[in-house]
């Protein structure tokens, strides 16, 4: 990409950045607007005050703007999602691996991951950042997900609705050179509660925590005080587990669940994170320099989590 051309699109994203914190403030300034007009009508009617009709048409209008300002906030920022991505997002990501599909807005095909047996179930999702690339010749994907369970509430208004996100995180797929026959799956323990969390897929009955048949110990202290393992058979998750994998996660951060079947490698990583968005960090003057550097160093966290199986056992050799 030449400079003017570089410089030409760092005005526009400016330009739609500004957009959307305008439309932000009028948002804002429409919920303020909802909120004073029924107090208002509340100290006039104690007053004993009766209102035209037509006063009762100002709090109408704030609702419709506040309705209409978030509809247009929401569709700017997805436009400037894309635009941000497939112009600096998509340019960092070629700089360390071969980018074969890059979409801003797309994440990892729904019906895949209600079948996926480290991730927790869930009703209402979105997600974004959908990578398929080649790096040092591991195939993989990798999309920013928010999986939620909702629940309605009664008509009679007797029991609210709910809305619990579940997971907030990362899901990276990558496909092994070599097939595993069976399965091992890793979980970082947790809290008693989230254990007992109901996970999705056909494979959740074997891979629950409560099954210890299925249950391993490595040996390693460290490891096993960290993690919970599961696996088809002993031997199986000896030859995954070397010793310089287990160092290897446990040099990662954030909470993880890991599965290992087949010729795939999942790993879920829980921390409330969404990688390459715009944030306060950036500023507006059209340099975008500081996201490229924010978003390099979003893409390394996502190498490492590569690098690690990559170099640690025989499952990509």
């Amino acid at each position: 990409m030449d400079q003017n051309m570089d410089q030409n699109i760092e005005s526009v994203i400016l330009e739609k950045r500004k957009l959307c914190k305008v439309l932000k403030v009028f948002k804002i300034v429409s919920f303020i607007g909802i909120f004073a007009s029924f107090v208002a009508f509340m100290v006039v009617s104690r007053n004993g005050y009766e209102l035209d009709s037509a006063w009762l048409m100002i709090p109408a209008l704030f609702v419709g703007g506040f309705f209409l300002f978030s509809y247009m906030e929401t569709n700017k920022l997805k436009d400037l999602k894309e635009l941000m991505g497939q112009y600096v997002v998509r340019s960092v990501l070629g700089e360390r691996l071969h980018v074969i599909e890059y979409m801003p807005n797309g994440y990892t095909n729904e019906a895949f991951l209600h079948n996926c047996p480290i991730l927790p179930s869930f009703n209402n999702m979105d997600g974004s950042d959908f990578i398929h690339g080649i790096y040092r010749g591991v195939e993989f994907t990798f999309s920013d997900l928010t999986l939620r369970t909702e629940t309605k509430g009664s008509p009679d208004g007797e029991f609210p609705g709910d809305n619990v996100v579940n997971f907030k995180g990362q899901l990276i797929m990558a496909t092994s050179h070599n097939n595993v026959n069976g399965f091992v799956q890793i979980q970082e323990r947790i809290s008693r509660r989230m254990k007992n969390e109901k996970k999705s897929g056909i494979l959740s009955s074997v891979l629950g925590s409560g099954n210890s048949c299925n249950s391993f110990m490595t040996g390693n202290a460290s490891f096993d005080n960290r993690f919970d393992i599961y696996a088809s058979d002993s031997q199986l998750a000896l030859r995954v587990l070397t010793p310089q994998l287990m160092q290897g996660l446990m040099g990662l951060e954030g909470f993880m669940e890991i599965q290992i079947a087949g010729n795939m490698v999942a790993v879920a990583i829980k921390n409330d994170r969404d990688l390459f968005e715009l944030s306060n960090n950036g500023r507006d003057n059209g340099d975008m320099e500081e996201y490229r550097q924010k978003f390099r160093d979003e893409l390394s966290d996502i190498l490492k989590v590569i690098d690690v199986f990559g170099m640690n056992t025989d499952l990509f050799q």
